[in-house]
């Protein structure tokens, strides 16, 4: 079994994916599940980011939109927000405690690198997914700092991704360039209620060969 340490160490970005690599359902549910929030998180307030996922190849797992709520009590907030004919209907072997859901069925690899400023990685890997925030009313509850507050919620949350990724097999990268209205769009969302803050993708990697790995430096002894 690999090491946490290990992990920690070897953690990459990935740079392109290889178009073909699956992941099982077990592990992609233990990814998700790994980013719900727990007692004794880093994060005081209660989760404001959300998933909107495009999944491309996830072994015994449709292909096509889903959600996850990391705040299930926003579950009726985020089914009215969004389009009215989703299924929101858990996925085979899901776990129960584990609040995912398929919205839509349907190959959605271009469209998932087209809302990513057309970067491939989108598209190509075994899935990706926007971070949706709950923004206006968070705003106004907290006040103009808490944005940034959103994004370290999000920060967090894809560091959690990198490790799960890295523990299984594949590897991650977070996506800067999105078009967020074409995301809401996508997914239903009309007014400022939720605001796409940030996109990640999950799948196997290619390596570049113009990247080397050095051992550590010693510290020098006076």
């Amino acid at each position: 079994m690999i090491s946490a340490g290990q992990v920690i160490r070897q953690r990459r970005s990935l740079l392109a994916c290889d178009g073909k690599t699956s992941i099982p359902a077990e592990r992609f549910y233990r990814m998700l599940s790994r980013v719900m929030p727990a007692p004794g998180d880093a994060i005081p307030w209660r989760p404001a980011i959300h998933f909107v996922l495009f999944v491309h190849r996830v072994e015994g797992i449709d292909p096509g939109l889903y959600a996850l709520v990391r705040d299930p009590g926003k579950l009726e907030k985020l089914k009215q927000s969004m389009h009215a004919h989703f299924a929101w209907e858990a996925p085979p072997g899901c776990p129960a405690d584990l609040p995912l859901y398929l919205l839509e069925r349907g190959d959605a690899r271009q469209l998932a690198t087209q809302v990513s400023c057309r970067q491939e990685i989108a598209g190509e890997g075994a899935f990706s997914l926007g971070m949706i925030a709950e923004y206006q009313e968070a705003l106004v509850a907290h006040g103009p700092s808490f944005y940034r507050r959103l994004f370290w919620e999000a920060g967090a949350i894809g560091q959690g991704l990198y490790l799960e990724a890295e523990a299984a097999g594949v590897r991650s990268t977070g996506i800067g360039c999105f078009f967020d209205d074409p995301v809401h769009q996508v997914f239903g969302l009309k007014d400022l209620a939720f605001q796409s803050l940030y996109h990640f993708t999950v799948g196997g990697y290619v390596d570049d060969p113009r990247l080397t790995t050095l051992a550590p430096y010693k510290r020098e002894r006076s």
